[in-house]
């Protein structure tokens, strides 16, 4: 039953992605104006991972399969994203970057829904016989 979903859920790691970097856009473009603020965003820290004897798998790569047919475990977190131009005022938020990201996550995002319902419609076609 797993193997059922497992698209699924491999797209709703895709979509916490995109959700938790809207947030920390948001919170740079709130930031804009605040003097010395330096802007964030959303890296990807990969986590070993046990196989259960004792061995942690590396990943070299962030596409490589882990332990159960799983991509490599990561976690989120926000870094200082480093801006050479700052201003006078020493914030280093540009409006426009942060909005052409902004803009570039949302498409990611919406896309990322898109398949998913896609997926779950073809389950759901297929749960109902074909009707």
């Amino acid at each position: 039953m797993t193997e059922l979903f497992h698209g699924v859920s491999q797209l709703h790691r895709a979509l916490d992605y995109h959700l938790e970097r809207q947030n920390v856009l948001a919170s740079n473009v709130a930031n804009v104006d605040t003097p010395g603020y330096r802007p964030f965003e959303l890296v990807r820290q990969d986590v070993a991972s046990d196989n259960g004897d004792g061995l942690r798998l590396a990943a070299t790569d962030r596409r490589h399969i882990g332990v159960n047919g799983e991509l490599a475990p990561f976690r989120l977190e926000a870094a200082e994203e480093q801006v050479v131009n700052a201003g006078n005022d020493g914030n280093a938020v540009s409006l426009e970057r942060e909005m052409s990201k902004v803009a570039a996550n949302q498409l990611r995002y919406e896309g990322a829904i898109r398949i998913v319902r896609s997926q779950l419609g073809l389950l759901r076609y297929a749960a109902n016989d074909g009707r």
